[in-house]
């Protein structure tokens, strides 16, 4: 009847009020049954009320037992004292049989004694169950409440973890990986997944100070940097901060390691050191020349006035030609520097930069260095590449960076010009020689004014042409690997914001 009564009611009170009165009449007739006040069955008015103080509130618990009490009372009334019957069943003598066939003998002060215990006792279970379930009510309200306190602290603590810029990766007292994060999986190019479970040493190999430590060796607080092999085989500039991790003052349950990608970081300082450099040599070396270039001049004059009016033998011309022709070179070094350190003026236009590179190519074809085994390989995208350029400056680039790579390779080779034209915002230039290429000494100088890689260069075209891509709010940098080639890539924006601008170095 109750599982049946649960399904077409959903009123759970009144279902609790219908089950335990009709527990409380049913255990009522079974202790008539077996033996009223003589019945093993009287305890179970206990269950009843004990039930009532679970599932109901306290004042209700009260009121079912001493309900409880009043049917016992009754049934026990009717059983032993004849005097107790109602009216209407001495009228019905068939049912005075079957309540009570016969009344028992009984002492009058024992069934007193058994009806006031049996009635302590219903209130005594009521009190006590229904305090009981109040305090587990209570206590149980709290526990969801502190659960939902710890649900959302560990979903703040997760939502933090995983917004975090900054790798994360804690591990056991043992170095065991356990937890990283998404920045973290990011910056290391390794899944989470596969990190897992192994000991950090063999993930951050040269970026722990206490690598082939034990644990308990790692100091308290460090921060330092180290270099990080990544899967894609380039060197990165890791960060790193490691500290113990602890739930108690004194408990350490594992170590943290948060660490942060500086390669971009170092690259700027270099670029910006590289530019003080550039800046202060400029301005320094621009008022050299201005004073070198007029005694020059004199120099240069007085050589040739000495030829016309001065005979002389065939050492003597072989070393005025000399002078002269070291003069001239000297002069032309000193032109070429005046125009690097002197102010710069630059006209954006819209220019398929395309056009631009195939016409340099173009010439570059008949630059004396040019011979039959060097060959030109062009990946452009079709159609116009546009982009907001002076045209005359980065022609200029594009010489600059064409005619050092014909002379990176002398016995010949291939240089292949790409343009990547998928960026909304910005246009990529990649000119690659397969000539000698670069170490690492000479990348870093790669940029700077008079470190020229060749014989008889002045080290200026390449300054030069830093300074325009910069002037153009671009950028470019250059790879290479000593006898593979040299890659250089340019970027360049789309639109520029002024038209004309002048760039004072």
């Amino acid at each position: 009847f109750y599982l049946i009564y649960s399904q077409l009611s959903r009123d759970l009170a009144l279902q609790a009020y219908i089950q335990i009165c009709g527990d409380i009449v049913l255990i009522t007739l079974v202790v008539h049954v077996t033996g009223n006040l003589e019945s093993n069955y009287l305890s179970l008015y206990f269950l009843a009320v004990i039930m009532a103080s679970v599932v109901l509130p306290r004042s209700q618990a009260f009121v079912l037992a001493g309900a409880s009490f009043l049917c016992m009372g009754v049934v026990l009334g009717l059983a032993y004292l004849p005097g107790f019957y109602p009216e209407f069943m001495r009228l019905h003598p068939s049912v005075e049989r079957i309540i009570a066939p016969a009344s028992l003998p009984v002492d009058l002060e024992t069934f007193e004694f058994k009806i006031l215990a049996t009635l302590f006792g219903f209130f005594a279970v009521a009190y006590l169950s229904s305090y009981l379930a109040e305090s587990l009510r209570r206590t149980g309200k709290e526990l969801r409440v502190k659960a939902g306190e710890v649900a959302s602290l560990q979903a703040l603590n997760e939502n933090i973890i995983e917004s975090m810029r900054g790798g994360l990766i804690t591990t056991d007292l043992e170095g065991t990986i356990q937890i990283v994060n998404p920045a973290g999986e990011h910056i290391l190019g390794v899944k989470a997944d596969d990190l897992r479970s192994r000991p950090i040493y063999t993930v951050l190999q040269d970026g722990l100070r206490t690598r082939g430590a034990s644990p308990t060796a790692f100091p308290p607080y460090t921060r330092h940097e180290a270099l990080y092999r990544h899967p894609d085989g380039e060197p990165r500039v890791l960060g790193i901060s490691e500290a113990p991790l602890k739930v108690a003052p004194d408990d350490v349950v594992g170590y943290i390691y948060t660490f942060q990608d500086l390669t971009d970081e170092k690259q700027r300082e270099a670029e910006d050191q590289m530019k003080n450099r550039m800046v202060t040599l400029g301005r320094m070396a621009a008022g050299i020349a201005h004073e070198v270039r007029n005694p020059l001049a004199s120099i240069s004059g007085s050589v040739k006035l000495l030829e016309a009016i001065t005979s002389m033998d065939e050492d003597q011309a072989k070393l005025m030609e000399i002078v002269s022709r070291e003069s001239a070179r000297l002069d032309k070094l000193i032109s070429e520097f005046l125009v690097y350190a002197r102010d710069h003026r630059f006209e954006f236009r819209p220019v398929d930069l395309a056009r631009l590179l195939d016409e340099t190519l173009l010439l570059l074809k008949h630059n004396p260095l040019f011979g039959p085994r060097h060959h030109v390989n062009r990946i452009f995208p079709q159609g116009a590449v546009m982009a907001s350029v002076d045209t005359d400056k980065i022609r200029q680039v594009f010489w600059n960076i064409c005619n050092n790579s014909l002379k990176a390779m002398p016995d010949g080779g291939k240089l292949t010009a790409e343009i990547q034209d998928g960026h909304p915002r910005k246009v990529f230039v990649h000119i690659a020689d397969t000539g000698v290429g670069m170490k690492a000494a000479q990348l870093e100088q790669v940029f700077e004014p008079f470190h020229s890689r060749f014989q008889n260069g002045t080290g200026l075209g390449l300054a030069i042409s830093y300074q325009i891509v910069k002037a153009h709010r671009g950028d470019i940098q250059v790879s290479s690997t000593p006898g593979e080639g040299t890659v250089f890539s340019i970027e360049l924006p789309r639109e520029q914001e002024e038209s004309i601008m002048t760039l004072s170095e």
